[in-house]
């Protein structure tokens, strides 16, 4: 029993990490939205003010695409990390690539290819076994998901700005134009 609160408090730390930074970026995301001007609110800009706002939007669609990348480079990493784990299952007593970065790699046999150790972030080690990885990583999956849909929500609302205030600043050109002439 007391082994078992160990083990959920554990996997609540592996958790509390992950949970905090993506509470963080959708906090974050959510403020930005919040301080943007919305699309009818454009219209009614000074042209000065329209145009800043318009830059503004493309820095941020810009930073909204980088979140974007990094999100997806993130659920890459994590659905290579699932299916290396889901192969080891298949690897005991059998030879593997032990990758220590940079392109340097050592052959190891594994003796135990059901228990992992974790680093959790706080200079502490667990040990879990390849099952409740897989499952911790594919929570990690979702949230990752539902973060990338909510910068892509992100990202079409302020495109469509981006689009309004392109038409609304035409227009305003346009109209200095024919008054330059007439």
């Amino acid at each position: 029993m007391a082994q078992k609160n160990i083990k959920d408090n554990d996997k609540k730390k592996l958790d509390l990490k992950v949970k905090e930074e993506i509470k963080a970026k959708i906090a974050e995301n959510a403020e930005q939205k919040q301080e943007r001007k919305p699309n009818n609110d454009a219209i009614q800009l000074k042209p000065q003010e329209a145009y800043k706002f318009f830059q503004e939007e493309q820095k941020r669609l810009e930073q909204l695409n980088a979140d974007l990348q990094q999100t997806e480079e993130v659920l890459f990493e994590l659905d290579k990390t699932i299916f290396a784990l889901t192969e080891l299952e298949y690897a005991k007593d059998k030879e593997v690539l032990i990758n220590f970065g940079n392109g340097i790699f050592s052959k190891a046999k594994l003796d135990d290819n059901t228990k992992f150790i974790v680093n959790t972030g706080s200079k502490a080690m667990l040990t879990k076994t390849s099952k409740d990885m897989i499952a911790i990583l594919e929570k990690r999956k979702q949230r990752g998901i539902a973060n990338a849909k909510k910068v892509n929500e992100l990202l079409v609302q302020t495109q469509s700005n981006i689009n309004s205030l392109y038409k609304y600043l035409s227009q305003l050109q346009q109209t200095q134009n024919a008054e330059k002439k007439a």
